[in-house]
């Protein structure tokens, strides 16, 4: 059920005014790394689209009862390829290296699976009753991160290539250090799309008590 409705929903539905949830579009946000190591970066993306949504299958739920006011409930999701462009503005340092990159970007997420887990709120609108998510906390474990950066400056081009190989040959690793940071971007983002559809689609018809 909850399949089928990602693939109805995933170019948005004027009827219902919900946007195009695949891609979404993300107008800003900021990652940066959270331990002291050889690769310390803040990067700022602007403008990005994130793609993949629509490609998303349910593996397991628990939760989504009749009665949901302030439950939990937990989701499993498996998307065989995410893929988000954007503008970024990297700075920081590599091995004691000065780092300043910028340009457009690509990100590249291979086989992932999320968890998600979030609070249930009931919202009443024109006599129904609605749901609204909170307090949404994200897990996420993946096959592959990939980086590709198309344009390069001709006065930082070693810098920047230095760091696009350290990052791909090393993904696990900056996974790692950048992975709250992550979270936290992404949190807003699958709350943001949970509620693109809870807000605007009455309970009971897309959740089932069972």
């Amino acid at each position: 059920m909850y399949d089928s409705l990602i693939q109805k929903l995933a170019d948005g539905n004027k009827d219902l005014d919900i946007p195009p949830l695949d891609p979404v579009e993300i107008k800003d946000f900021v990652i940066k790394t959270q331990e002291i190591g050889p690769f310390k970066i803040n990067c700022t993306f602007d403008n990005s689209t994130f793609h993949g949504f629509r490609n998303t299958t349910t593996k397991k739920f628990t939760g989504f009862l009749k009665d949901f006011d302030g439950k939990e409930n937990e989701i499993m999701l498996f998307t065989p390829k995410y893929v988000m462009n954007g503008i970024y503005d990297a700075r920081g340092t590599l091995f004691g290296l000065p780092l300043q990159i910028s340009g457009n970007s690509t990100v590249i997420l291979l086989n992932v699976h999320t968890r998600l887990r979030f609070i249930s709120r009931k919202l009443e609108k024109n006599g129904k009753i609605y749901a609204r998510i909170d307090n949404m906390k994200i897990k996420a474990e993946f096959d592959r991160m990939r980086l590709e950066f198309p344009e390069s400056r001709e006065d930082n081009r070693i810098v920047e290539e230095i760091a696009y190989e350290y990052v791909n040959s090393n993904w696990k690793q900056v996974y790692s250090i950048l992975k709250s940071s992550i979270y936290k971007t992404f949190t807003k983002i699958w709350q943001d799309i949970f509620n693109q559809i809870t807000t605007k689609i009455p309970y009971e018809e897309f959740f089932i008590d069972e």
